[in-house]
Parts: structure tokens; sequence; C-alpha cells
């Protein structure tokens, strides 16, 4: 009943919290090495010409525009990402008394940097490319209120697993502390204190701008998901779609007449994010879970090394942890045996002693301790594994190294779900086997088809490196089980 009662708040919530289908027109994509025309959307006003000047450096490639002196692209490599929506700019400059007209500014290109200007020389911004994984910049003008927009947004980096790279969308800001901002961004919020760097973060990406000098305040705004282009409902939990954000966040930099800053976009690798000193890896903390799940991705990265295929690293991390635990699982599985074999006892006693509740535990308790039963018992070694299951579920749905991991055939991708469902279907089926060779109690038969349905229902759209795990884990229960019940390994 209790199964039954939570399934059934699970569909009722997860039903009534499935967003409405939204229709989505596509939106027009710049060319790199073209200089054309660019429609824009009211965000941001339709230049009349755009020259472009692409920058090719060894981790990133960038493609500077006229259009305020903006970032028309920032492509990380390594990752085969763009960072800027398809058709925006970001790190557009405005000055007060022009808002609502974006600047058109001329260009020169040096040896190590590109200088924007206006005809006056109100402003002068020049892009240095000191940094391996993006630029320093610096803003001179003699105007007051210089702006520059960061509205369009981060891209959608995952456009197989929007939903689920929507989720992980944040903000965060760096003072005397990393602080996530986002739950206060309900329209727009800003911030006005001391700033050391803000950063904006997709599932697997951050865009770190770093304060040198020059800030005065950043306004962070909430972008509704209008550049969803396939259904977000690839991000959902079971069958159904899992309630989350699913907006973006763009900003505002708001500086006065010198503005000195530095750029990074960083994958969200912890290990790579600590070594330059500034905290980035406190984004990539995980949490509650976080020094569990650092030591399992360890562990997976070491065996990686030595095989070179995660699919597998994860099938010997579950041998592993099988392994680790085989005396608890042992010892419950004892214990279950034990439970059966005085269960005829225990309905006597039930059926003798049914009026007589005080008498009818101490009857229970007797007979637990003739024989030697500890009911109790079972629980244990799942209330041990519970935490390393869940720092390992967080491991595998939000590390970067399994982010189009190949492992065999089909499966190409371990961060995504399985294409074709074959492994949750196969974990069910092995639950299945499992639960009927070892459940003797006619009445649990019924459990024993349910609970399986059930776990297909969970895991079916869960990235399949989470699939994995869980089938292979199966697998070693099963093996397990027929271990224990002929005498082995005592």
């Amino acid at each position: 009943m209790a199964f039954a009662i939570i399934i059934a708040i699970l569909l009722i919530w997860t039903f009534f919290s499935r967003p409405a289908q939204k229709t989505v027109v596509p939106e027009p994509v710049v060319q790199d090495t073209v200089v054309e025309a660019v429609e824009f959307s009211e965000q941001e006003p339709t230049p009349v010409t755009e020259d472009s000047i692409v920058i090719d450096r060894r981790h990133v490639r960038l493609v500077l525009s006229s259009y305020g002196g903006s970032v028309a692209s920032l492509y990380l490599k390594d990752y085969d990402v763009d960072i800027v929506p398809p058709g925006r700019h970001l790190f557009t400059s405005m000055l007060k008394d022009s808002l609502s007209n974006i600047l058109q500014l001329s260009h020169t290109v040096n040896d190590d940097s590109v200088v924007f200007y206006d005809d006056e020389k109100k402003l002068v911004k020049t892009y240095r490319f000191d940094q391996d994984y993006g630029f320093s910049l610096r803003v001179s003008t003699d105007a007051q209120g210089h702006t520059m927009s960061l509205k369009a947004g981060l891209n959608i980096t995952e456009p197989k697993n929007v939903g689920d790279d929507l989720r992980n969308f944040n903000v965060y800001i760096k003072n005397e502390e990393v602080q996530t901002v986002t739950k206060k961004i309900k329209d727009s919020f800003t911030y006005s204190g001391d700033l050391d760097w803000f950063a904006l973060r997709t599932k697997y990406f951050i865009l770190a701008v770093n304060n040198t000098s020059g800030v005065e305040k950043v306004s962070f705004y909430k972008i509704p998901g209008e550049i969803e282009q396939v259904e977000t409902r690839n991000a959902s939990f079971g069958c159904y779609y899992m309630g989350g954000a699913k907006d973006r966040f763009g900003a505002e930099i708001v500086s006065g007449t010198d503005l000195d800053m530095s750029v990074l976009l960083l994958p969200m690798d912890r290990e790579q994010l600590s070594k330059y000193n500034k905290n980035y890896e406190e984004i990539a903390s995980g949490g509650f879970w976080g020094p569990i799940s650092r030591v399992i991705m360890a562990v997976l990265n070491f065996i990686y090394s030595l095989i070179g295929n995660y699919g597998f690293a994860i099938m010997i991390f579950g041998l592993l942890v099988k392994l680790v635990f085989f005396p608890l699982s042992r010892q419950m599985i004892m214990s279950q045996h034990k439970m059966q074999m005085v269960q005829p006892e225990l309905k006597k006693i039930q059926q003798k002693y049914k009026n007589e509740p005080q008498r009818l535990n101490q009857e229970m308790m007797h007979l637990y301790k003739t024989y030697k039963v500890n009911p109790f018992s079972g629980c244990l070694p799942l209330l041990i594994q519970m935490p390393i299951f869940f720092a390992l579920f967080r491991t595998l749905t939000t590390s970067i190294e399994f982010r189009h991991a190949h492992f065999i055939f089909w499966i190409t991708d371990l961060s995504l779900k399985d294409p074709y469902y074959v492994l949750p279907i196969s974990m069910g089926i092995m639950m299945v086997v499992q639960s009927l060779t070892t459940t003797v109690d006619p009445r649990q038969r019924l459990m024993v088809i349910f609970m399986p349905i059930i776990m297909v229902w969970i895991f079916i759209n869960l990235p399949s490196g989470l699939q994995l795990y869980w089938f292979t884990y199966n697998i070693f229960t099963l093996i397990e089980h027929f271990i224990t019940k002929r005498g082995g390994l005592k």
C-alpha cells in the first residue's frame, strides 16, 4: 500500500507539473567568416552591417563583431561547444545616451589584440588574447554610463538533452565567498557590492567574468526558454517530465570610465577549475554528496586510465562495490533466509496472541532470540550503501567525463539515455529473475513483478551510464545470491 501511494503521488505530481509545449521558430545562425547583415530579436536592435574578426587560438576560437564590439562566437575546441546562442552577441557595449542604438565600431587588429573604437573615440574597447581559455577585456570611455550586455545568456550546449541542461543553468557571484544567486532572480536581480567574479553556468560549462577593476554593478535577468529547439521532456524522471528550472540567465555589466576584466570559458572539471585559485571549483563542489562523488570519480578515472573506456570502468566499479559490500550483503541474504524459515512459527504466535499485543511482542522477541534472527539486520547493508548510490547518481549524471563518452555499439554517449531502452529493460528482467530465485512466500509474488516495473519506469530516461551501473550491479547480485545459497564464501 505504501509503494502504491508513493507511485500515485509521483504520477499525479509529474502529470500536473509537465510544461506546456511551445512552438519554437529557429533563429538565424551567424557564420564565423562571413560579413553580413544579421537579424536579431527585440532584445538587440538590428545593425546595418557587421564586420567579423575570427581569432583562432589553441583552445578557443572567437568571432568578434563590430556590433558594439561584441563576441559573436566563443567556441571551445576541446568540447565542440559554442557558448554564444545562435544569432546573438555577448559583451555588447552601449553608452547611456545611445542605449536604443548599439554602436557600430571601427577596429584595428594587432598581433595579440583587437581594438574597437567609435569615430569620436568616446569609447575604446580592447580584447587581448592572453588567456588559454578566454581573453582579457579593457574598456575606456569619456562618456558616462557604459553598459556591457550579456543579456543573450549562454547557449544550450546539450541539444539532445535540453531539459537536463536547462535544469543546471545557474548564476554565481564571488565576493568574500561563492554564492548562488539563481533563486533571487525572479525577473531580474542587481548586485552592486564588492565583486571578485560572477559566472553563468550550463550543465557542463561556466563562463567566468573576473572583475579586475571598474565594475560598479551587475544586473542578472531570467530569460524564458525561447530558444529550446527540442522537447524538454528529455530530462524526465521515468516516463514523466521532471519539474525544475527551465530558464536561461543573462547579465548586464555597468561600469565607470574604465573597466578591466578577464573572461574564461571552462569545463565543469573540478581539477581544472581549482588551478586558477579563484574558488571556481566550488561551483562543481557537488553539494552534500560532493566528497563521496569525488572519491568515486577518482576511482573511475583510475580504471579508465587502464582500459580507456568509461562504460567498462563503470562495470568494473560495480564489481568492486559488490565485493566490498559482500560481507554485509551476505548477512542480509542470510537474514532474509532465516526470516523465511521462522515464518510458520511466527504466524502461529500471531494467531495465538492476536488479542494480546504485549504478549505477542514478547513471544516474537523470544522466537527471534531462539533462532538468532535479527529482523532489522537486512536493512543495515542497504542503509550503508545508500550514500554511495546517491553520490554515484550525481557523479554519473553531472560529470563532464561522461559527456559524449562511447561505450559499445549503440551506446555512444553515457550521459544520455539508452536510445533503444535495452539497458533499463534488461535491468528489469534481471530484477525479476533475481526476485523469483530468492522469494519463497507466494504473497510476495505481486511485489516481485511490481517492483522491477517501477524500477524500469524510474530508470528508463536516466543517463545510460547509470543504467549500465545498475544493470551490472543486478547481475553481480544474482551471482552473489547463488554463491550464498550454495554456502560459498563462508
